[in-house]
């Protein structure tokens, strides 16, 4: 009834909805209060009856978006950008490695390892923790448990090389090194453990588990040399057990990728 008494409405040139109701509903008053008849009561009492109606009336400007939420201190991203960056994620990392390390080997423990002749020596307990960029951290140590000394290296990466960029891919099995094999971690992630035996009496244990972000991974590597690479086997095997070095590795991993 309304349609017929009022005629079309011209055409909107502003396309968006909200704008164009509020303009036709304003014409439409304007054209039946001009013509001063009883359309003008009924008009009236429908808008009435429609602004009692709920989510009448125009609609309300979208709030504004809230405000990113802050990254969490206790969950950095892997990617740092700055130096204080890749310090926390660095602090981050040593605290998980050597809590993991306490809960899975507590017999073991960090000792300072040279890695080059005439090196400063670093206090025992802790494991040299440094980055080689803003997505590649090491950590490195000596480690002693029953009277044996071997080494500890880790590497926290990215594993893919975007731009033809230098990085360590996952680990792959091979023929070369007979210990290796693909499984998952109880939580689902994947993961490569190996034996490898790279020289005369040289045994390493190593495990590779990626991050629940499928764009890290973090490699554990215990070798049963003490000292700078290619140094004397200091034991028949590596201090930490395979079974202690994966389960190590996937706290880390898992810990990091939250």
């Amino acid at each position: 009834m309304l349609d017929q008494l009022i005629g079309a409405a011209p055409a909107s040139t502003v396309d968006v909805d909200a704008v164009v109701r509020r303009t036709r509903r304003r014409r439409r008053v304007r054209h039946l209060a001009a013509g001063g008849s009883t359309a003008v009561a009924v008009i009236a009492a429908v808008a009435v009856g429609a602004g009692l109606l709920p989510g009448a009336g125009p609609e309300p400007e979208p709030a504004p978006a809230p405000p990113a939420a802050a990254a969490s201190p206790s969950a950095p991203a892997l990617q740092a950008g700055t130096a204080a960056g890749r310090q926390q994620i660095l602090d981050r990392l040593q605290t998980v490695l050597e809590r993991a390390a306490a809960e899975h080997a507590p017999a073991v423990r960090w000792i300072y390892m040279p890695d080059v002749p005439g090196e400063k020596r670093t206090p025992d307990g802790h494991p040299v923790m440094f980055a080689l960029n803003d997505e590649t951290f090491r950590a490195r140590s000596g480690v002693t448990a029953g009277g044996r000394k071997g080494g500890f290296y880790l590497s926290l990466r990215a594993v893919s090389c975007p731009g033809g960029e230098t990085c360590q891919p996952f680990y792959e099995c091979n023929q070369a090194v007979a210990g290796c094999e693909a499984a998952r971690s109880p939580s689902g992630l994947r993961l490569v453990r190996y034996v490898e035996k790279p020289g005369p009496g040289w045994l390493f244990y190593g495990v590779d588990v990626e991050l629940p972000d499928r764009k890290h991974a973090v490699q554990l590597s215990a070798p049963n040399y003490f000292g700078g690479d290619g140094s004397a086997p200091s034991a028949p095997a590596p201090v930490f057990t395979r079974a202690q070095l994966e389960a190590i590795a996937i706290d880390v991993a898992e810990q990091m990728g939250r």
